[in-house]
C-alpha cells in the first residue's frame, strides 16, 4: 500500500486533532500524535485516542490512514482496532513494543542506527 502522506501529499501532522474514522464510517477517535521514522523522518505511526478521557493511544499505520471530506480515514476494520497495539501519551515506546507494533501489521522492522537504539520518535 501506499503511503497516505504521499499519495495526498499532505504533512500528518497537519492532521492533528482530526477524527479518525473506520472505513465504514465509525469512529475511532481523535489524532493525537504521531511516530517518526529516527533515520528518515517520515510518518509511520498516527497516535489515535479513542475516547475523550482515555489514558491510552491506539497505534495505526500512517500509511492505512487518509484525508477525506469528514476527517481522516483509515483503512482497518472493527478487529483491527480492537486488537491494535497502544501506547501512552508523552511515554516513548520500548524496543521491544516498536518491534511488536510493526510485526503487528505486518511491517518491517530494521534495527536502527540510533544512538538511543529506537526506531521511533515523536516529535
Amino acid at each position: 500500500m501506499t503511503n497516505s502522506t504521499s499519495t495526498n501529499s499532505t504533512d500528518p501532522s497537519q492532521w492533528l486533532g482530526q477524527n479518525v474514522l473506520l472505513s465504514g464510517g465509525d469512529k475511532i477517535g481523535k489524532l493525537v500524535d504521531i511516530y517518526y521514522d529516527a533515520e528518515t523522518d517520515t510518518a509511520v505511526f498516527l497516535c489515535v485516542k479513542p475516547r475523550r478521557f482515555s489514558s491510552t493511544q491506539l497505534l495505526v499505520p500512517a500509511g492505512k490512514v487518509h484525508s477525506a471530506p469528514n476527517g481522516l480515514t483509515a483503512d482497518w476494520s472493527d478487529e483491527d482496532m480492537k486488537q491494535a497495539p497502544i501506547t501512552k501519551p508523552g511515554v516513548s515506546l520500548s524496543a521491544d513494543a516498536e518491534q511488536r507494533a510493526f510485526h503487528h501489521y505486518g511491517m518491517s522492522y530494521t534495527p536502527p542506527s540510533t544512538d538511543n537504539g529506537r526506531r521511533l520518535i515523536r516529535h
